[in-house]
């Protein structure tokens, strides 16, 4: 690997994630009606029942993914499975301790006192590099909770298992809680948009500058150019004539009695 001016070889890549940054939110039949009295309200936003520090969040398949067979003659016959079913684990803090207000952990007592015959959905997203990547579980249901949990000078943490029948996966760059305001003191307009990292940091981490030393016309180094338009057609490195959709979806919105500095 190769470093400084000599970038002909693979890259480091720069990666950025949230420390926790994770939206965690549970869907159920059975809370339509709990929560709220029109029943337009079935989803719980656990991620504020879960402690920062540690782990707060594993799935593991129930099932191994193959196994192996082995023969006399010492072959070997593999058996695959495309299963996807498993177990979540989630160290859970009860919060109002009331399922209107949304606690997590009396939600899921509710379920299993009532009675499970439909299942939930949950849903994590995590936010890495501008990307939102959400991993959907189907056929959730309890698999165990505490009925009680208590604390001398801490506070009680539910260690939570519920049974998943499989999951699917999405990325996307657009969703809304990936939209960011920024506004720079000094403007008279901030903009909210969609922001992704420059290709400098070399996401794919297999291609450097090539043969040429690093420069502004091989690296896309900021330089005069770099587009500046929010637009999503018009935002893209002029020296390779691609669309990079640093800032997609953007628009400029008044900052209440904000003053701009004469340019």
């Amino acid at each position: 690997m190769a470093f400084g001016n000599n970038r002909a070889q693979k890259q480091a890549r720069a990666h950025f994630q949230l420390a926790g940054g994770s939206n965690i939110k549970f869907r159920h039949p059975y809370l339509a009606g709990q929560i709220d009295t029109t029943g337009a309200v079935d989803e719980i936003d656990i991620s504020a029942c879960c402690k920062l520090e540690g782990r707060f969040f594993e799935a593991n398949p129930n099932q191994d993914s193959a196994k192996q067979v082995v023969l006399v003659d010492g072959s070997v016959v593999t058996i695959a499975n495309k299963l996807l079913n498993g177990t979540i684990t989630m160290p859970v803090v009860r919060t109002t301790g009331l399922v209107a207000t949304g606690d997590f952990i009396s939600a899921l007592q509710l379920i299993k006192a009532t009675g499970d015959t439909v299942g939930g959905l949950l849903y994590k997203t995590d936010y890495v590099n501008g990307k939102a990547i959400t991993k959907l579980y189907y056929g959730v249901t309890v698999q165990r909770i505490p009925d009680d949990v208590s604390e001398g000078n801490d506070v009680p943490v539910y260690n939570v298992q519920l049974l998943y029948a499989g999951w699917i996966e999405a990325v996307s760059t657009s969703t809304t809680e990936n939209k960011k305001k920024i506004w720079a003191v000094g403007n008279a307009n901030g903009l909210e948009a969609y922001f992704s990292p420059y290709t400098t940091q070399n996401n794919d981490g297999e291609s450097g500058t090539g043969s040429s030393p690093l420069s502004t016309a091989n690296n896309g180094m900021p330089d005069s150019n770099l587009a500046d338009e929010t637009d999503a057609t018009t935002n893209y490195n002029t020296f390779d004539s691609e669309s990079e959709k640093k800032v997609t979806d953007g628009k400029y919105y008044p900052v209440s009695g904000a003053s701009t500095f004469n340019k």
